[in-house]
């Protein structure tokens, strides 16, 4: 038996599973509450054979693979063939605690390398870890993996993250990546315009890559050679892809009718007599054959990617959506599913044995004796020790007046003087200077993938790019930033090297870069995004730069901890603990929200071991007016809660309504985040920091952000509060204009905890 008659029996198989799979869990398992599983057995079938020829044939140790989110039951099948999955997992598709729906590697990661579950993310994602690959390699690395081979959906690129992705230069460089686009020409509602047939090639080429297209199989290219199979081609291919779609789904009589029919009306001779010798019943299989479903035009294809050594290569292969199965090329078939009927059908022309419908290969078959040969599947290097962090850095000293942004500039470059540094890489979106990150370059160097010439000219600083450089500066793509902070900050898992990523935007873009925030979060990557300048503290700038929505993004995102540090020493603090967290790979992502404005550090608490725990743990207690003459909880004592640039203003405040004889404490909140999820878990630090006889004590609380972000806190300490915050479009003026306009500045926090305690204005 040949390779190829093997590879055939083999992908008949993985068709198999891939169907019987959603079948079973949305037919057969129990299902009390009746809810549709679903499981898009069309969008899974059209990459069965490009799986099949790559798992069975073409893959190598090497390589790491990302398969697209809506194929992963026939990806299931794939691992359960070749001995990685158990029977049970394939059975438990999309229960509770088993496979997911969608490839996830923070979820499976017995088997899923990348995790692709967003449309367009994952992709990118993947191919960002070639260029983490590359960079480890530079820097004394392992060089793994060798190579990243993508699978992507040909409507998953209608996703603008994606070619803001290519775009970027040094992924043009990338030998080791390898991109394989299901051209199957439909999305969920639609056929994809034809005009993509003829744009994708050009596009790829023009950005460096080198295209490998399989558009025919090798049947239908016969076909073409002969009398008059010119004029067949240049008539599929002239053919709108919806009406090749339609095409499909014809039986042989309307299929002939409707190719030798010009658009004329006329009818075309040359296309009769080449298809004259083709009976009705077998042109709907000829004109579906494919390349993206040739096992043997898809082995030349990944062995022409495997000797490309000096730019990415892309594959589009052309495939059908629901292959195999009645519901081929179907506009409705994406979560569309198969009848009993038409699975039992199915299962007899696969020739599969009714009661055996889970069995993989028999131990002598032919099937199993070529699993047996092939070399494993990718495995990390074993991993290196990890980089030692201190938790202070003694060396960096402060101004009087300091801004958050100020202080976190002084410790990168401090950082990048220590050991320590050569693991931290930092990535910036066009954004290098005005986050702070010049002195870290300036040491440090810019990373390219070949030694360039000196930027100095051309840029504001005299950047010196090499491959030894530790800075990825990146061009205007919030996208791009935290998907590459994503591919860097699993490099120790897939890489076996720990590197400590950090990267900056400008605060008022978390926004925008918020769903690929989520999936590097959610893909188990750790890393840290500064967030600065940020708030209306950014005053002449205006609204267009200024955030007011990012504190309660960062409170609500999971596997990311937010922190808004007061004063210059907080920040080195935070940062130092967050770097220690992704050194020992345990904690979670840092999202540290600074800004620009100047702050008088001698505000600040000395800087004590006391204090420190404190501002880890969330926040601390700044004025204390306990015990002081005339202070009475009960009618003349408040409790002033703020976070970042304001905590100046709620001094301030402290100092005015003492005046008056309202003794105001100031708690400084350097983690909302952290102070809310503590709730969640019994008395937490919040209650630590609130005594018992505090207890009636009401709250008003301030941040330079949207109020909802500290509005938990009378709720969890059982007290009326006022939230004060920005809650409206930012604009431009002074800081003191803003703050006044706004309600944030020292006489609104007076003003709020007066009514809190009936006071009159």
């Amino acid at each position: 038996m040949t390779r190829l008659e093997i590879l055939e029996r083999i992908q008949r198989r993985v068709l198999w599973l891939a169907v019987w799979m959603v079948h079973y869990a949305n037919a057969l398992r129990p299902n009390p509450d009746g809810t549709k599983v679903g499981g898009h057995q069309a969008s899974s079938t059209s990459l069965v054979s490009l799986l099949t020829a790559l798992y069975f044939d073409a893959l190598r140790p090497g390589d790491l693979v990302a398969v697209k989110p809506h194929a992963a039951p026939a990806f299931y099948a794939v691992q359960y063939l070749r001995g990685r999955l158990g029977v049970d997992a394939l059975r438990a598709f999309r229960s509770f605690g088993g496979l997911q729906a969608y490839p996830s590697r923070r979820k499976n990661p017995e088997i899923v390398d990348l995790t692709t579950g967003s449309m367009g993310l994952g992709a990118v994602q993947a191919s960002f870890t070639a260029l983490v690959g590359r960079y480890l390699l530079d820097h004394g690395g392992p060089g793994a993996p060798e190579r990243v081979i993508v699978f992507v959906g040909d409507a998953e690129l209608d996703e603008g993250n994606v070619w803001e992705a290519l775009w970027e230069e040094a992924l043009g460089r990338l030998g080791t990546l390898l991109w394989i686009v299901d051209v199957n020409r439909q999305s969920l509602d639609r056929v994809v315009p034809d005009r993509r047939g003829r744009q994708l090639p050009a596009l790829f080429a023009a950005l460096g890559w080198r295209v490998i297209t399989l558009a025919w199989g090798r049947r239908l290219a016969a076909r073409f050679a002969q009398p008059g199979g010119a004029a067949l081609r240049a008539r599929l291919e002239a053919m709108p892809w919806e009406a090749y779609q339609a095409l499909l789904r014809l039986p042989g009589p309307a299929v002939r009718k409707a190719l030798v029919t010009r658009p004329d009306g006329t009818r075309d001779a040359d296309v009769e007599h080449a298809l004259e010798d083709v009976d009705d019943a077998t042109l709907p299989t000829l004109i579906a054959d494919v390349g993206g479903h040739d096992l043997g035009a898809i082995l030349e294809a990944f062995e022409a990617a495997a000797a490309e050594r000096d730019r990415p290569t892309v594959i589009l292969a052309s495939t059908i959506k629901g292959w195999g199965l009645p519901l081929a090329g179907d506009p409705l078939n994406h979560t569309a599913l198969l009848t009993t009927a038409q699975v039992e059908a199915l299962r007899a022309a696969l020739g599969i044995v009714p009661g055996e419908e889970w069995a993989g290969f028999a131990p002598d078959s032919p099937e199993a004796a070529l699993v047996r040969r092939l070399p494993p599947l990718y495995a990390p290097p074993p991993r290196r020790p990890a980089p030692e962090v201190p938790e202070r850095l003694e060396e960096v000293t402060h101004p009087d007046d300091s801004s958050t942004q100020e202080a976190f500039g002084r410790v990168l470059a401090a950082l990048a003087r220590r050991a320590v540094g050569d693991a931290i890489v930092t990535v910036s979106a066009d954004v290098a200077l005005t986050t702070h990150l010049g002195g870290w370059i300036r040491r440090r160097g810019v990373w390219a993938p070949e030694p360039a010439p000196d930027a100095g000219a051309a840029t504001s600083e005299a950047w010196r790019a090499s491959p030894a450089g530790q800075h990825i500066e990146l061009g205007i793509a919030e996208h791009n930033l935290v998907l590459l902070l994503g591919a860097l900050g699993l490099a120790g898992e897939l890489a076996g090297v720990t590197l400590l990523p950090i990267g900056t935007l400008y605060d008022r873009f978390v926004p925008r870069a918020l769903e690929a925030l989520y999936h590097a979060l959610y893909a188990g990557a750790r890393f840290v995004v500064v967030g600065t300048p940020s708030g209306v503290s950014l005053a002449p700038e205006g609204g267009a730069h200024q955030s007011v929505i990012t504190p309660p993004v960062g409170v609500a995102l999971p596997g990311l901890t937010y922190a808004e540090p007061a004063f210059a020493r907080e920040v080195e603090w935070i940062l130092l603990a967050g770097l220690r967290d992704l050194a020992r790979g345990t904690g979670e992502s840092l999202y540290l929200r600074l800004s620009t404005r100047p702050v008088d550090q001698r505000l600040a608490p000395p800087p004590t071991e006391a204090y420190r725990a404190d501002v880890l743990a969330g926040g601390y207690r700044l004025i204390d007016v306990r015990g002081a003459p005339g202070a009475d909880p009960e009618g003349t004592m408040v409790h002033l809660f703020a976070a970042g640039a304001v905590v100046p203003e709620a001094v301030a405040a402290s100092r005015a309504l003492r005046a008056e004889g309202i003794f105001a404490n100031v708690f400084v909140v350097t983690s909302p985040d952290r102070l809310y999820r503590g709730l969640r878990r019994g008395p937490g630090h919040l209650e630590r920091l609130v005594s018992a006889d505090e207890e009636e004590v009401p709250v008003v609380s301030v941040l330079d952000g949207h109020s909802a972000t500290l509005a938990f806190l009378g709720s969890a300490l059982g007290v009326p509060q006022l939230a004060l915050g920005v809650d409206d479009f930012g604009q431009s003026g002074t800081r003191a204009e803003l703050y006044r306009h706004y309600g944030i500045d020292a006489a609104a926090i007076a003003a709020a905890a007066r009514v809190l305690l009936g006071r009159s204005p």
